[in-house]
């Protein structure tokens, strides 16, 4: 006899305690990802941890501090591992791997929609906005910022604004992501492959920082 084989989706099939709360919290950044923060429905959270929605609450009071949670374990961590990405090499490197690595992330299931969750619909939930921008995306700027400023200092980047730039940066990297998800003509897309885009925004970005040179003026030509 064959033996039954049991899915994580699956009602029946449960997990071993210790492991129950990140489940959850891995099925509801799936699940803000493709529904937003009030789309979300705790019983479809529940159901792809294989758990009862009554579980949920022995863990998390609310979805509002699930969402919480989520930042904190699953979000964040990963702002800290693009830091140590960061330790060496020059800053011009370090630019790039900070590129390629929040790339790489977006090809991660729901990332799309947490983009989307961030730019349409966070504004209308003022304490989880605000708990986000310091937990999530002043975190993100002051890596982003640091490099910048190394390389201003150590003349690989022109002099700029920081926060400008950082700004301008990640408008750059998140519309691409966004962008790159949609659908489009086949035409449109076959110009520009989705693993081609970031070999692109990265040239861009370090063309964009690095010191700009003064031509020399031209030299009239005799008549």
């Amino acid at each position: 006899m064959s033996e039954q084989v049991t899915h994580p989706h699956d009602p029946k099939w449960r997990r071993l305690p210790e492991e129950r709360p990140r489940q959850i919290l891995v099925a509801a950044l799936e699940v803000f990802g493709e529904f937003g923060i009030a789309g979300a429905k705790l019983e479809e959270i529940a159901t792809r941890a294989g758990v009862s929605k009554g579980t949920i609450y022995l863990y998390f009071p609310s979805k509002e501090d699930l969402f919480r949670e989520v930042v904190r374990q699953l979000l964040v961590p990963s702002i800290a591992a693009v830091e140590r990405e960061l330790a060496d090499g020059t800053a011009a490197e370090q630019i790039e791997r900070y590129l390629r690595l929040h790339w790489s992330h977006f090809d991660r299931p729901a990332a799309a929609g947490w983009v989307r969750l961030v730019f349409t619909e966070l504004h209308n939930h003022p304490d989880l906005a605000q708990f986000y921008y310091h937990e999530a995306i002043a975190k993100s700027n002051l890596v982003l910022g640091d490099v910048l400023r190394r390389g201003v200092a150590r003349g690989e980047f022109r002099a700029l604004d920081p926060v400008a730039a950082i700004s301008m940066i990640k408008a750059l990297l998140l519309t691409h992501a966004l962008w790159s998800r949609a659908p489009m003509p086949a035409t449109l897309s076959a110009m520009r492959p989705r693993e081609e885009l970031i070999d692109h925004i990265v040239e861009f970005v370090l063309h964009a920082l690095r010191p700009t040179t003064t031509p020399s003026p031209a030299v009239p030509v005799a008549t």
